[in-house]
């Protein structure tokens, strides 16, 4: 799956732009058309009964100005672009935007206009990564990139966690970057098992634990290091196995102290299924890490059955390799 339609909402805000590098970036990867929307409120909406239909009319016109002038600036780095204004509120609008138009990835900004809050979202970013049913990239205001036009991801972080979602994530990840100078992180983290009780672990207890998780550090690094060698196209992959009693964490710590760019993920781990819109590690890594992160949303239930029945996961091999 390569993304085809990226939307890119945009409140008019300073801070909502901090999105456009990263879908720049994702587009120029994949070869994909990029959606400007503005979602405008209905005259019924503005917070007053007087409005003045000249003055909504004039600043709807402003808004198109508005979008127009960055589509042209899209445009002229021979990327796709459509430009559309609706009306309505805006989480509502922007759903049923990616539903009639197959939007398979949005990226947005944690916050728009509204600005930070006690809430690790704004109310319309999380009502649409809620509702949308699709791929998302959350980015954390503050850390926008310099030049627009020539951003790359050089090192991405890929979640892993043994299973055909996380897999194919990695494969996903690898394709889009195999024309690049770059690097991709493949991340385990071992659990370390809770043990809850009143009184202190036993030795005999501890001494189980320890060997529970060797045994799983073990089976993961070989796991990695053959997940990376069937990755490699031109590009360089490290596997790194780490064990921490956080999982979530650990993880975008560690995207801190690597300098990743990027974390990659998909929405659903190994303890939660395909109803849940995302998952707990998934959420909360959503929530508390200071660099984008890209949300896969999950396979249809055939490929996952046919990756856990023995099927290549990545269709990418490099010609030269055995």
């Amino acid at each position: 799956m390569s993304f085809e339609h990226i939307l890119l909402p945009l409140d008019g805000s300073p801070v909502a732009e901090e999105a456009i590098a990263h879908a720049l970036s994702v587009a120029r990867s994949c070869g994909a058309e990029i959606h400007l929307l503005h979602v405008q409120k209905s005259q019924g909406q503005s917070g007053s009964h007087n409005v003045d239909p000249v003055d909504w009319r004039l600043h709807r016109a402003e808004l198109r100005s508005y979008l127009n002038r960055l589509a042209d600036k899209i445009s002229a780095q021979d990327i796709p672009v459509t430009v559309s204004i609706m009306e309505g509120r805006p989480a509502e609008q922007i759903v049923e935007y990616c539903d009639d138009t197959n939007i398979d990835l949005i990226v947005f900004t944690a916050f728009g206009r509204g600005g930070p809050s006690r809430f690790d979202f704004g109310s319309t970013a999380h009502k649409v990564f809620s509702g949308a049913g699709c791929s998302f990239m959350v980015v954390r205001p503050g850390q926008a990139p310099a030049d627009l036009q020539s951003m790359q991801y050089r090192r991405v972080l890929v979640s892993m966690d043994g299973t055909p979602r996380s897999e194919w994530v990695a494969c996903q990840m690898a394709s889009m970057m195999r024309d690049q100078e770059a690097e991709l992180i493949l991340l385990q983290v071992i659990a370390i098992p809770e043990m809850p009780r009143r009184m202190p672990i036993t030795r005999e207890e501890h001494a189980t634990r320890e060997k529970f998780v060797e045994c799983n550090r073990r089976a993961a690094q070989a796991y990695l290091e053959e997940v990376a060698r069937q990755l490699k196209n031109g590009i360089t992959v490290r596997p790194l196995l780490l064990v921490d009693q956080n999982v979530a964490e650990r993880i975008y710590a560690t995207a801190e102290q690597e300098g990743a760019d990027l974390i990659a993920m998909s929405a659903h781990d190994w303890q939660t299924g395909a109803q849940q819109v995302t998952g707990t590690l998934c959420h909360t890594v959503t929530c508390h890490s200071a660099r984008p992160v890209l949300v896969f949303q999950d396979l249809p239930s055939a490929q996952i059955q046919a990756l856990r029945s023995g099927a290549e996961f990545c269709p990418i091999r490099h010609p030269l390799l055995p």
